[in-house]
C-alpha cells in the first residue's frame, strides 16, 4: 500500500461507520503475496474468510492469521469426488488438468510438469457452509474453478456488492470455463463488469524469436483479473452498509476512487456521511488525479 492509498483509506474509515465488519471471502487465499484487502484487514474493518486446499499453504495462512481471519482447508467447487492437480508451482494447481494442446499452441507446453501430483478431494460449496456469513465481497483465483464457486454460492452472494475474479481468455486447463462463461453467470446473478485490474498476454510461438523483443510481441491474451460490481441503481438498491462496503472496496481493493465518490454522494444524500467528505477524500488523490482548481483551493 502506498502513502496516497493509506491516507485516502484513513479519510474514509474516519468518516464512515458501518454497523458490522465487511465480510470478504478469498477463495484460493495463497500467502504468496499481500492481498489487495490487506489495508482493510489491518484497520479492523473486515473479516476474511479464506479457502486453501493445500495443507502446506493452509498451514502458513492459519499460523499467521489474526482475530479477523478465518481459514478453511477446503477446496470450493461443485460437490462430488474430484482430483486436485497439485503443481510444483502453486499458482498452477487446479481442479482441472493442464491442456497440453492448448498450451502448445501458445508455446507454453513447458508448464506441464512431471512432478504434478493428484490429490483426491470433495469440494464444498459456499452455500452449504453454515460458518460462512452472507458475503460483501468475493475474491477468487482458482485456475479454472471460478464458475463452480459462483454456481455454488448464489445465496451467499445475493447481497454482495463486488466480485474480483481471475478470468481466462485462452484455455490453460482441459474443460475450464473461459471469460465469457463467467461473465454470463455473474450477469445472471446481478453483477456487471466494472474493470480489468490487469490482463496478461503471451507471444505466439514462431521460429524468429532471436530477431524480436519478446516483451513487445505479446499479442495473445491469456488471463487477468476482472472486477464486477452490483448492477443496480446504487442510491436506491443498496443499504448504507452496502454503499460503505462498496466505497471501501472501490478505494482499497480495486482502485476505483470515482466509484467510491459515487457511493459517498449517495451516503451524503441520506445523511449517512458528512458533506465535506468528498473534498477531504479528493485532497489525498495523486496529483495527476486532481484538477488544478482543487489544488489551488
Amino acid at each position: 500500500m502506498g502513502e496516497f492509498n493509506n491516507k485516502r483509506r484513513a479519510v474514509l474509515t474516519g468518516a464512515l461507520a458501518p454497523s458490522r465488519d465487511m465480510a470478504i471471502c478469498d477463495v484460493g487465499a495463497s500467502p504468496l503475496s499481500e492481498p489487495p484487502y490487506q489495508g482493510l484487514l489491518d484497520d479492523g474493518l473486515a473479516h476474511i474468510y479464506g479457502f486453501e486446499p493445500s495443507p502446506e499453504q493452509f498451514a502458513k495462512l492459519d499460523a499467521a492469521k489474526s482475530a479477523h481471519e478465518t481459514y478453511f482447508c477446503e477446496a470450493v467447487g461443485l460437490p462430488g469426488a474430484r482430483i486436485l492437480h497439485v503443481h510444483p508451482a502453486p499458482g498452477f494447481t487446479s481442479l482441472f488438468p493442464l491442456d497440453a494442446a492448448a498450451l502448445r499452441s501458445i508455446g507454453k507446453e513447458g508448464w506441464i510438469n512431471d512432478k504434478i501430483t493428484q490429490v483426491p478431494l470433495n469440494p464444498v460449496t459456499l452455500d452449504t457452509l453454515a460458518e460462512l456469513p452472507p458475503l460483501d465481497l468475493l475474491k477468487m483465483d482458482l485456475q479454472g474453478a471460478e464458475l463452480e464457486v459462483l454456481r455454488g454460492g448464489i445465496s451467499k452472494l445475493s447481497e454482495a456488492v463486488a466480485v474480483v475474479t481471475e478470468v481466462r481468455f485462452h484455455r490453460m486447463y482441459t474443460d475450464e470455463p473461459l471469460f465469457g462463461d463467467l461473465d454470463l453467470e455473474l450477469r445472471a446473478q446481478g453483477f456487471k463488469l466494472h474493470k480489468f485490474l490487469f490482463t496478461k498476454s503471451v507471444m505466439m510461438p514462431h521460429e524468429h524469436e532471436d530477431a524480436v523483443v519478446r516483451s513487445r510481441l505479446t499479442s495473445q491474451l491469456l488471463d487477468g483479473d476482472a472486477v464486477y460490481i452490483r448492477d443496480c441503481d446504487l442510491g436506491i438498491a443498496l443499504s448504507d452498509d452496502q454503499l460503505i462496503f462498496l466505497a471501501l472496496a472501490a478505494d482499497s481493493v480495486f482502485e476505483s476512487p470515482d466509484l467510491a465518490l459515487s457511493c459517498i454522494d449517495h451516503l451524503i444524500a441520506r445523511g449517512a456521511a458528512p458533506a465535506d467528505l468528498p473534498g477531504e477524500y479528493i485532497a489525498h488523490f495523486r496529483h495527476h488525479q486532481r484538477s488544478k482548481s482543487k489544488e489551488e483551493a
